[in-house]
């Protein structure tokens, strides 16, 4: 009898340590999820890349808790979560809404309520339908997931102290050579160090980022070399002979180039995976039918109230949105890689496509009106969007869980608080930084490039040289199945050069590293995530101070 009530009591302290415990995590979570999603929304608008958060995340997640004297892979894997979903809502947002600004929308006409709904609603629904799609795509087509390999072997292996020094020691330099190169010290007074590098009179420049030395370590010398490859045809080849020949419109075509290579690149993974048995489990699966069918109608009254579309179109969007997240979750599973600017662009087009169609038909003796608007073509674009991001992040995530033994029920729920964080943090820093920032765009010296929202707003009216962007995309698919680096070597075209330069730089010293020992490389690459950390929030930073410092002067 003792020792049963001894059992009892045991239990029950050992509940209410987890419980606390798991309450510290969540905590943790959060404000991880701020500094994350922040970090991650500048750094896609000010670079034009989101590489994934979730290797960093887990070493901070680990080194966090490592001070609290509690680290399990459990623990480790609801931090994890709840931090990492920022990274995509802020992918989602920072992949579309700039590109109404970039075409002379007004800022103040976006409704920061309504915005913030749109991402909120948006990252919700993608957590839902990947949560119902996990058992398919983790379980019955038993995908890789890489990511959530990578990161589960990092927590696996990383919980100690050493591996965050690694880390802090890149974050520190990272932040010093971001303050030195952005932050002037004495008004009217130069940076101590300059933004772009000159080399040879300006024949080459680069661009002085430690965030994108890092990405470019992380990527390693087969995908920066191919996207050098991308950068170097167009710089050295055909730029050259656009001006001999006073070639006009260049920029435009050598985009639609790139972004055709991408596209069709994509296309080309969702070819071969919808060649596959899926489809007939799929339609097998009567209660997989219900719960899709439960939450789409969910979806379209969403749609429809926050919009006030007509049924039929927000009907067009969910069922855009359902197909765009079975493909994320099945190119993040064989690949990796998330085409976040693949999916901006289905909705893109299609929404273009039926407002064109639908707009000012007769019916009787009314005149139909779909009351879609540029603004709100990109804010259900974002919704889109968002939702693939959190699909990917989730299903990265579940992989990790799998692993770490963790519920799938907990995850879930730690994938929803931080993609609440993240829509919070996002749709208020978009207002902030656009604020501040007016000079933005894929052209050199912008302030923010918001490289793949500008190129959403190539394909507003269409395709503009369509045959151009078919040739890039037949070239895409091809390359795909003989397994070369479409996907960054078409970001290669588009991308400045003097960025090129930079992330290349970061393959090469993988190249290096890796000759020397596996050892220094492993260092090395902790230190390169460091590099993405410290400049990424400098710059949300030195953003923060100049718009209250405007703030103040008005």
């Amino acid at each position: 009898m003792a020792k049963k009530i001894n059992s009892k009591m045991k239990s029950k302290k050992n509940f209410k340590t987890s419980s606390s415990f798991m309450l510290l995590s969540i905590i943790i979570g959060i404000i991880g999820a701020v500094i994350v999603s922040s970090s991650s929304f500048y750094t896609v608008l000010k670079f034009g890349a989101l590489p994934w958060a979730s290797v960093m995340v887990a070493l901070i997640s680990t080194s966090t808790l490592g001070f609290f004297k509690k680290v399990n892979g459990r623990e480790v894997s609801i931090v994890h979560t709840i931090m990492s979903a920022g990274a995509m809502v802020a992918g989602g947002v920072a992949f579309t809404m700039p590109g109404y600004l970039i075409l002379g929308g007004k800022l103040e006409n976006i409704d920061r309520m309504q915005l913030w709904v749109t991402v909120l609603f948006g990252s919700i629904l993608g957590c839902i339908f990947s949560f119902i799609f996990k058992q398919k795509l983790l379980e019955s087509e038993e995908l890789e997931f890489p990511i959530g390999e990578a990161t589960f072997n990092v927590i696996n292996s990383g919980e100690n102290s050493e591996n965050m020094t690694y880390v802090g020691f890149g974050a520190l330099l990272s932040t010093v050579i971001a303050i030195l190169r952005d932050f002037s010290f004495m008004r009217g007074k130069k940076t101590i160090l300059p933004t772009i590098y000159s080399f040879k009179k300006g024949f080459l420049n680069f661009y002085v980022s430690p965030l994108l030395l890092g990405i470019g370590y992380i990527l390693g010398i087969a995908k920066t070399f191919a996207w050098f490859l991308g950068g170097a045809l167009i710089y050295f080849i055909f730029q050259p002979f656009a001006l001999i020949k006073k070639i006009e419109n260049f920029d435009i075509m050598k985009n639609n180039f790139g972004m055709g290579i991408i596209v069709g690149f994509g296309i080309a993974v969702i070819v071969k995976l919808f060649f596959s048995k899926y489809e007939e489990e799929y339609r097998k699966s009567s209660n997989l039918f219900w719960k899709i069918a439960i939450f789409a109608g969910i979806g379209i009254f969403g749609i429809s109230w926050i919009y006030k579309l007509p049924v039929f179109l927000s009907f067009i969007v969910v069922i855009i949105c359902i197909l765009c997240i079975i493909i994320s979750g099945y190119t993040v599973g064989k690949t990796g890689l998330n085409f976040l600017e693949i999916y901006a662009v289905i909705t893109i087009l299609t929404i273009t496509f039926f407002n064109k169609l639908l707009n000012g038909i007769r019916m009787e003796n009314a005149v139909f009106s779909t009351r879609i608007t540029t603004l709100m073509t990109f804010c259900l674009a974002c919704f889109v969007t968002v939702a693939c991001g959190l699909c990917g992040n989730i299903l990265n995530n579940l992989k990790l869980g799998s692993q770490t033994k963790i519920a799938p029920s907990k995850q879930f729920f730690g994938e929803l608080i931080g993609a609440a964080v993240g829509s919070f943090v996002v749709t208020n820093l978009f207002f902030t930084l656009f604020d501040v920032y007016k000079n933005i765009g894929p052209h050199n010296n912008a302030d923010l490039m918001a490289l793949q929202a500008s190129f959403a707003t190539t394909f507003i009216d269409g395709i503009p040289f369509i045959q151009i962007f078919w040739l890039g995309a037949l070239i895409g698919f091809v390359l795909y199945f003989f397994n070369v680096s479409a996907l960054t070597f078409g970001i290669g075209i588009y991308v400045p050069f003097y960025m090129t330069l930079t992330v290349f730089l970061g393959g090469i010293l993988n190249f290096v590293a890796s000759r020397v020992s596996s050892k220094f490389s492993e260092k090395c690459l902790l230190v390169s995530n460091g590099l993405m950390i410290g400049e990424a929030i400098v710059g949300v930073g030195i953003s923060l101070i100049t718009y209250y410092f405007v703030l103040f002067q008005k």
